[in-house]
């Protein structure tokens, strides 16, 4: 997994650590960094929940690591996403300009 040991260091856990928490091996928690397996979608999602990550950013598809949910923004703000979003694309790159 792509960001699996970045993440297990930032948390200044070892392997031994990190497998306890997972309910899984060392050796398994080894494979999992240097892509020799990959876990399955629980433990995928385990992982995801113990770093507080998204999954897109444990598999290194996503740089955002926690993803902006819609009741995180204000009404105000929600608004304008709205409004960014029925906007012809380019009328977006005017607005990102």
């Amino acid at each position: 997994m792509m960001r699996l040991k970045e993440l297990r260091e930032e948390r200044r856990l070892n392997q031994e650590g990190l497998a306890l928490k997972l309910n899984v091996s060392q050796s398994t928690v080894s494979a999992y960094e240097i892509g020799e397996r990959t876990p399955d979608l629980e433990t995928m999602i385990a992982i995801a929940q113990f770093f507080d990550v998204s999954l897109d950013y444990l598999a290194g598809l996503s740089e955002v690591r926690h993803p902006i949910r819609e009741s995180d923004l204000s009404d105000r703000e929600a608004s304008h996403l709205c409004t960014f979003r029925s906007l012809s694309e380019i009328d977006k790159a005017k607005v990102e300009a």
